[in-house]
């Protein structure tokens, strides 16, 4: 770097380690406890006790390195347990025997490490790819309209593999360009890391598409030969299957590899199918709410899409945006035509795309500056134009996220709930041991004389009678879905969702075998052994 491309990245690191520290106060909330993680993110619940595990001694050496190693949840990858392990590593030093009682300042460091730096990493490696700090004013806009996308904020409030995706995919991104075509070192670091994002959630396998156009465009413009060619295309498969294999050690042991094919088979089929109810209406076949007030206006990204565009065909630098393409198309699509989906599984599409906006936007030019392109004063005005006028209609959704978060336990109805139920409940309840079953996003932590139950595979009737609870806390987005008919119609196995309707019917209609209403509210309802009553 000269030295002004050393200022500004000075100027950006700052900006990026204020935005860092931002972050922390809304991340040390809503984990009071482990419980509580469930009340706002199921899936920080779910996620939670196979990390602790991963980090809980054996009585031996052996047993120690094999709980580190089988975490257990093996929908996501080993990576992605492996860097949150290491990253609350120094939480457990500190706190010593007692560290599981601090369990905010665990899941806030899982936040900060896992997902606020990776976003704020890749979203400077995104601007130097497109700007190379050579402007100022044009590399800190960049940086900064990419972390005020509300969809970024809310990635940021939460622990989950999705800033680790993002990271990998935009490090790919980033050695394919410092590799220029050379089919060198970089090229094959891009394999490793690839390999890396197909083990944290299969970010990887879609730049497939994007390195055979990496290879061939290398191949015609630079005259290699066909044996150089072959060589290239041999190493980086070969190199991104050993970080595969090297990333998610389990698929050395037979039996946790067994286990991780049949987690996979079953993430595909609820991919492609749906979780429990069906869904096989596109995701764009219409423009979405949700996606409008995560990543801005159609015309904002169709002008990004505009700035890509004009780069393939008149920068300088045109494979860059051909391998960036064939990225964005394959994931794009298979996201829209997939039953599951949720607005953060387009950061590693939406993300590199904004970039390309800095295209055509006004700043100086040099030789090395090899992304800009001839714009007129008119396009470059109207892209500078639409993205203030975006960055206007950001701002306030992004406060609104961070406040919210910054509120969570004051505003969640979860906890609300739980603390009216327990003054509904009778005098002297807790004197002697007590069940409560809860659904998923019902917060009621254990403890005392509570012992709580719950099922990731829904209640039954059937279910609630062999673990007899005393209480059953129900949420009322599950009853208004499950207890209507049309829940067995579109299930993905109606079989299997029939019983769990006819509780959630029972319930809608306080007719629960054994148990009286002792409370609702617009979030959920109560039900107490009709003998305590």
């Amino acid at each position: 770097m000269d030295k002004e491309q050393n200022k500004n990245f000075q100027i950006i690191a700052a900006i990026g380690a204020g935005i860092f520290l931002f972050f922390i106060s809304p991340n040390l909330l809503g984990a009071q406890n482990a419980a509580m993680l469930s009340a706002f993110e199921i899936d920080e619940f779910a996620q939670y006790p196979n990390l602790i595990g991963m980090l809980t001694p054996g009585a031996t050496l052996y047993e120690t390195i094999r709980h580190f190693l089988i975490y257990l949840h093996y929908f996501y990858g080993y990576p992605f347990y492996f860097f949150s392990a290491l990253a609350v590593l120094p939480v457990k030093l500190i706190y010593g025997q007692d560290w599981l009682s601090h369990t905010n300042v665990i899941v806030a460091v899982l936040r900060q490490v896992i997902n606020v730096a990776p976003m704020i990493v890749s979203a400077g490696l995104l601007t130097f790819i497109q700007t190379r700090f050579r402007d100022m004013w044009r590399s800190i806009g960049m940086f900064v309209f990419l972390l005020l996308i509300p969809a970024v904020t809310v990635n940021n409030l939460w622990w989950h593999p999705d800033g680790l995706a993002v990271l990998a995919a935009v490090l790919v991104l980033f050695f394919l360009d410092r590799d220029a075509l050379k089919l060198g070192q970089s090229f094959f670091i891009a394999a490793a890391i690839c390999g890396v994002g197909v083990g944290i959630k299969y970010t990887g396998v879609f730049f497939a598409l994007s390195i055979v156009v990496y290879i061939i465009w290398a191949w015609v413009t630079q005259k290699y030969s066909p044996r150089r060619i072959f060589t290239a295309a041999a190493g980086f498969l070969g190199v991104m299957l050993l970080a595969v294999v090297i990333s998610n050690p389990l698929l050395l042991f037979p039996q946790e590899r067994a286990a991780l094919i049949e987690y996979q088979k079953l993430q595909f089929q609820q991919t492609s199918m749906g979780i429990l109810q069906a869904n096989p209406q596109p995701y764009f076949a219409e423009y979405p709410a949700d996606f409008r007030y995560h990543y801005g206006e159609l015309e904002f990204l169709m002008m990004g899409f505009a700035g890509l565009t004009v780069a393939l065909f008149f920068s300088k630098k045109r494979w860059y945006y051909a391998v960036l393409l064939a990225f964005i198309i394959p994931m794009t699509l298979t996201i829209n035509f997939s039953a599951t989906r949720r607005t953060h599984y387009f950061l590693p599409v939406v993300l590199p795309l904004v970039s390309c906006l800095s295209v055509l936007l006004p700043g100086k030019g040099s030789e090395e500056d090899e992304n800009r392109v001839k714009a007129s004063n008119v396009i470059q005005f109207v892209t500078v134009a639409l993205m203030a006028y975006q960055a206007f209609l950001f701002w306030p959704r992004t406060q609104e996220i961070y406040v919210n978060a910054l509120r969570k336990e004051e505003l969640s109805p979860s906890i609300a709930f739980y603390k009216s139920v327990l003054a509904e409940l009778p005098a002297n309840f807790d004197s002697m041991q007590r069940v409560v079953y809860r659904d998923w996003k019902v917060y009621f932590p254990p403890g005392g004389e509570y012992l709580t139950e719950m099922t990731w595979d829904m209640p039954t009737i059937a279910y609630i009678e062999s673990i007899d609870p005393d209480i059953l806390l129900l949420d009322r987005e599950n009853i208004a879905l499950y207890s209507n008919p049309d829940s067995v119609t579109n299930s993905v196995n109606p079989g299997n969702t029939k019983p769990i309707h006819e509780f959630y019917l029972a319930a809608d209609e306080n007719n629960l075998p054994g148990y009286s209403l002792l409370f609702e509210n617009p979030f959920g309802l109560a039900f107490v052994k009709a003998e305590i009553d």
